[in-house]
């Protein structure tokens, strides 16, 4: 797995590729917290060049997500696989997580 990070409209979006599973989720959980230790309430993970979606990496995302809503911030997805986007709908964290399909409607999003 890697992950990169911009900021758009000062969102901080992390962008990951490769497979999130039980040795590389725990990369993903350090970024995240580490962004919010920083008290950045919202993020955008851009999903587009992920390939797989282990329980782990899935439990690291409703953590980070739950962090967030405590805070009164919320974590984005865009851009999720087939493969990915099925492992969030037959779980049900589909309707925990706002999914868009791009950076620029995630970030619009929190502009209304």
């Amino acid at each position: 797995m890697d992950l990169s990070q911009s900021i758009i409209d000062s969102i901080p979006v992390i962008i990951v590729s490769g497979k999130i599973d039980a040795s590389t989720s725990k990369d993903l959980d350090a970024a995240l917290n580490a962004l919010i230790d920083q008290n950045k309430t919202r993020l955008v993970i851009d999903m587009e060049k992920v390939e797989y979606l282990s329980s782990s990496g899935l439990r690291v995302l409703m953590a980070a997500q739950n962090r967030l809503r405590k805070m009164k911030g919320n974590l984005m997805l865009i851009s999720l696989q087939p493969f990915v986007k099925e492992v969030f709908v037959i779980t049900g964290a589909n309707r925990l997580f706002a999914v868009y399909q791009s950076q620029a409607e995630a970030i619009n999003s929190l502009k209304s």
